[in-house]
């Protein structure tokens, strides 16, 4: 049933008002007065709205009978219908055969208004629903049947998870309500819960295929979106893919978010950042390790305490992107092999880890991608 509020029924005050050119009031069925063209009149008991809403018919009061109805001025009271119940009254204050032939116009006009409420009303509480219950799944929660059969979610549909941001932060305070009003009505398929003041998480349906893996899935995922966004929208945001894990949203989830952090600290200028680019240092981000991030972070103290800890660095780095072969590092840094391989003989012994074994190797690349001091690239 709806309750009707004071603003709401101010609203229809207003609108009628401008048309009819005659005060106008709103009671509830009990006969409160909650809104009128006389504001002096707000919290009255109107007796006529009262008799109205108990017979369900209109009510004109004039001279005749107005000794019936103490207090209530001359007019024609009508009662506001919804779903077949009665939820407000509207009085046209004035002598009835005056005002009315505006009782159906303002009658209409209220039943409107107030149908409108109700569906945003109700869209509101799905909307609502739906995020509880993705919220819950997202952080590993096991949620009531009953909560997937109200949103109609089917677990064995696959899904991806994907995270959309405003591409310049702070973004618009609707950034996400706006958003997930567009997404509502293109696509019904997606669903969209806020995972924070201008984050959006968005589960898309996919079909796992034998051929294309995770990048076929994520271009699926993504073909929806943009489908369903304007042209200029789906330019200002930035997204994440994260990775597919089949049966376990709170993977999906947790992987999209850890791409989106780290694919904004790494790589700003980029519009659309996969889980596929950078894996490891992705799965690393998702564990927000604490003292494991220190003691990660412990040999590169004396690397960044050396003189030239920058050269150092940069050659490592490029040691990585060469995927440890010493000649194509070369070749990019337009350096002699010979001096490569000084310069990460340095790196051991700085750190105590050799760029020459494949597990120490490892450890200096988490630690590279886990350091947040600024380097020269």
């Amino acid at each position: 049933m709806i309750t009707l509020d004071h603003i709401t029924a101010q609203r229809i005050v207003d609108r009628a008002m401008q048309v009819i050119g005659h005060s106008v009031n709103v009671m509830t069925p009990d006969g409160v007065i909650i809104a009128s063209g006389d504001p002096l009149r707000v919290g009255e008991v109107h007796q006529g709205a009262r008799h109205v809403a108990l017979q369900g018919e209109s009510l004109a009061v004039d001279a005749c009978n107005a000794e019936k109805f103490p207090g209530v001025r001359h007019g024609v009271n009508v009662p506001i219908t919804v779903g077949h119940q009665i939820v407000a009254v509207v009085g046209i204050s004035g002598e009835p055969a005056k005002v009315l032939p505006f009782a159906d116009l303002v009658k209409v006009t209220a039943e409107l208004m107030l149908e409108q409420t109700a569906l945003l009303e109700l869209g509101q509480h799905r909307r609502r629903q739906i995020e509880d219950t993705l919220l819950a799944l997202i952080i590993g929660r096991t949620v009531p049947e009953i909560w997937l059969d109200r949103i109609g979610f089917d677990l064995a549909q696959s899904r991806l998870a994907l995270i959309i941001e405003p591409a310049q932060l702070p973004g618009p305070d609707d950034f996400v309500i706006s958003l997930m009003r567009q997404l509502e009505l293109s696509d019904k398929s997606l669903l969209l819960a806020q995972v924070a003041p201008q984050r959006l998480l968005v589960l898309a349906p996919v079909k796992p295929s034998g051929t294309g893996g995770l990048r076929s899935i994520t271009e699926q995922a993504l073909s929806r979106l943009q489908r369903g966004l304007p042209a200029a929208t789906y330019m200002a945001v930035v997204l994440a893919a994260g990775q597919f894990v089949e049966g376990n949203l709170q993977g999906c989830y947790e992987s999209a978010l850890a791409t989106m952090v780290n694919g904004r600290r790494e790589s700003p200028q980029k519009r659309i950042h996969y889980y596929s680019d950078d894996p490891v240092t992705i799965l690393w981000e998702s564990l927000h390790p604490g003292w494991q991030q220190q003691e990660l972070l412990r040999p590169l103290q004396a690397l960044h305490s050396h003189p030239r800890h920058l050269l150092y660095v940069r050659t490592l780095k490029a040691f990585l992107d060469a995927n440890g072969d010493v000649q194509q590092c070369a070749v990019s840094l337009h350096l002699h092999r010979n001096t490569i391989r000084y310069r990460l003989k340095s790196v051991e012994q700085l750190t105590g880890l050799s760029p020459f074994r494949l597990p120490e190797l490892l450890h200096l690349y988490l630690a590279l991608n886990s350091d947040s001091r600024p380097s020269r690239r």
